[in-house]
This record gives structure tokens, sequence and C-alpha cells, in this order.
């Protein structure tokens, strides 16, 4: 039988990121089938080595589950761009390369002599993908930030949390969602910019900005100035009921349930209680205005089951009820097992793992975790050696001289 040939088998990416963004939108391309190398700097490596959280809560570089789910099936290799030497060494993997994924601040790489049109010169394919906190223009162009930065200077922060709590409590945010979004999008422009290198053999300069990310990732509630001069802000409640999280036996389960064939089979469900047939809850609006009368008559049915039995009533009503499902939950899911979303890999510093898998599926040229996450500097022998033709020993003097 044929093996399958992976998808961007014949795509050749230099990733030089710290963290998330950069890392994860290499990811997207390894796990693909993309030759990805990562060059992590000397001795320290990528900051995400240094986070949280660790196999047996035992610090080590080798041990941060950020690390190994963000760098599967990537070449790992040390190098230094502030020796000469190094940027050199980076010119020289860049002119075989057809992307670069990069998170430098905006003129960092110009000042080392490795900005766009320097690198062009050496490759007239090369696409350099740039993620930064605000992109490479505008006032705040050079401004430092971070995903918490992103998520409220982008508006999330405003709305949320939405349905819960108080209209006057503090923002809240969402773990690193920033970070991955613009990973997301840089994948994606990245790949748009290569069917044209395909096309035409020319490359381009790709500007991703987390801010940008963020506000077009709050969907409808962006527009809400645009078309309603208004803004969208923290709610406690929505104006039409029910829309809300509801307590149970074990846990919350979310319901969105506001129009009236909704709101008839969630009555049935409840066994038609008297109270349904008041003029309190006539209409959506009328729900929405009298939510606090609503919520502990809802609750005091919702009380009585767990998340599992009220969603398997609400499956046979045909009602739009979903559990609030812990990470556990979500790990243990029956659904995620079926379709082999999580996957276990070996790595030499923490022994087999399960890691999550690709939210998506190809018939003839699969996703795969073919390799687990690199050892600081892993390959640099055969990058350095088998493939620049450096010697041994000039291997070993780069490493005394902090080159790698």
């Amino acid at each position: 039988m044929t093996k399958s040939k992976a998808a961007l088998q014949d795509v050749r990416v230099i990733e030089y990121g710290q963290l998330i963004s950069v890392p994860y939108c290499g990811k997207l391309f390894a796990d693909l089938g993309a030759e990805v190398i990562k060059i992590e700097k000397p001795v320290l490596g990528d900051d995400a080595r240094r986070r949280e959280p660790f196999l047996d809560d035992l610090p080590g570089s080798e041990r941060s589950g950020l690390f190994l789910n963000l760098n599967t099936n990537k070449l790992g290799i040390t190098l230094n761009l502030e020796k000469a030497t190094g940027r050199e060494i980076f010119k020289k993997l860049i002119r075989n390369a057809d992307i670069l994924i990069e998170d430098t601040s905006p003129g960092e790489m110009s000042s080392l002599g490795l900005d766009y049109d320097s690198l062009k010169s050496i490759n007239q394919t090369l696409i350099v993908t740039s993620i930064t906190p605000f992109g490479q223009t505008g006032p705040y162009q050079k401004y430092e930030g971070c995903d918490l930065t992103g998520w409220h200077m982008g508006g999330a922060g405003y709305i949320t949390p939405r349905y819960a709590g108080t209209t006057d409590q503090e923002p809240l945010r969402v773990m690193q969602l920033t970070s991955y979004l613009a990973g997301i999008n840089a994948a994606a422009a990245a790949m748009c910019a290569l069917q044209v290198q395909r096309r035409t053999g020319n490359g381009q300069r790709v500007d991703v900005s987390h801010l940008e990310c963020m506000f077009l990732a709050l969907g409808l509630y962006a527009p809400y100035w645009s078309y309603a001069h208004r803004n969208a802000t923290r709610a406690a409640r929505a104006v039409y009921a029910p829309i809300h999280f509801l307590k149970c036996k074990d846990g919350w389960v979310f319901i969105q349930g506001q129009e009236e064939h909704h709101w008839r089979r969630l009555v049935e469900m409840m066994g038609n209680p008297d109270w349904a047939q008041t003029g309190l809850f006539d209409d959506m609006a009328s729900r929405g205005d009298n939510w606090d009368s609503l919520q502990p008559l809802l609750e005091e049915w919702t009380g009585q089951y767990t998340k599992a039995e009220i969603f398997e009533m609400a499956k046979e009503k045909k009602m739009p009820i979903g559990p609030v499902n812990t990470i556990e939950e979500v790990v243990h899911s029956r659904q995620l097992k079926e379709r082999g979303f999580f996957k276990e890999i070996e790595h030499p510093g923490t022994g087999k793992m399960t890691y999550p898998g690709a939210p998506y599926q190809f018939a003839a040229t699969p996703w795969a975790i073919r390799t687990p996450a690199p050892l600081l500097g892993q390959h640099n022998e055969e990058i350095y050696c088998t493939r620049l033709g450096f010697t041994k020993g000039e291997l070993a003097k780069m490493y005394e001289t902090g080159i790698i």
C-alpha cells in the first residue's frame, strides 16, 4: 500500500520566536508535514521551556507541557543572531526556506541586517511572516505587549464575562487566546502567500497583529458600534431569555433557548409546571425582563439532575442545552476519543504523554504527530554538519564561543 504524502511535505519553514504565537504557527505547518527548523537561543532556549505546567511539578527545560505541545514534529537548533557568524549561518538557512516565521520587535531584524529586503536578496521566493502585538506600522508598532494586552486592547475583556456575574464586575481574560489566534491567522496568511509564491516564484512580507486578530474574533460584538453606535458590554443577563448558565447537581449547563419553540420544549422537559403558564414568561422579552424570577425556578429543576442527565433529555427534545465541561471531562470525552483527537507520543524528558491533536482531518494527506518536541539543540549536528557542511571541530568551537 502506498504511504500517504503529508499535505505540506515539500514546504520548508524557519521558526524564530518565543512562547506561543510563532511556535503554534510553526506547529500547524510541522504537523501537516512541513519541515520546520526551530531556532532557539543558546543555553536558555525558548521561554516556553520555563513555563508551567511541568511534569510532576518538577521544572526542567525538557518538561514543560506548553513547550512539548507547541513544538511537535520540528527540528531544533540553537543559534545566536547577536554574533556575526550566527547571522551568516542564519542567512545560509534562509537560502533554502519557503517561509520564515518570527516575532521580533519591528526594527530588530533590520538592526541585525536580517530585514525582509536583505533576506529577499538572498532568497527571492522567501515569505517572511512577522507576528507582533500591534503590527509593523502605526504609532504602537514598537510597543511591547503580551497576550493580556491583546485581549484587553482588542476589546474582549470589556465584554467578558457574558451572562454571568454582574454588570459591574471587573473584566476577565481567557487563557492565551490572543496568542493562539495570532498563530492561526499567521499560518493561514502564510499559506495564502505560499500559494502566490508557488504560482509566481515571488515571496512577500506578511504582517500579523495580535490586536487585530483579537478584535476580529469578537464576532457579532465587533460591529455593534458600526451598526448601532453602541458598545457591547458585560451583561449579567441577556435581554432575551433563557440564554444563561444554570446550576445543576454536578456543575453547570448552558441553555440558549430564547425562541418560542425552544421555550415550549423546555417547559415540556420540566413537566409543564404551573408557573410556566403565568403571564410573566409569555415571550422571550418578558422572560428576559423577569429573569430574576425565572432563574430560581429553572434552577430548582436543573438542580435535581446531573449535566449528563440534562444533556440526554435535551437531545431527545432537540433543545440547545450543553454541559459546561471541565478540562478533565473534555479529555475523557467519548466524542473526542471516537475521533482519535488525542495522541500519545514518547519524549526523552517525560516518557509517553498524551497530546491534543488537530481540529481537522484529511482523507488523503493525513495530519500526524511523527516526532516529539526537540531537545534544546538536538539537531545542531544534523543541520550544521550534514546540511551546511561544518565539521564537528567547527561545531565544537561554535559551542565554545556561544554561537550555538
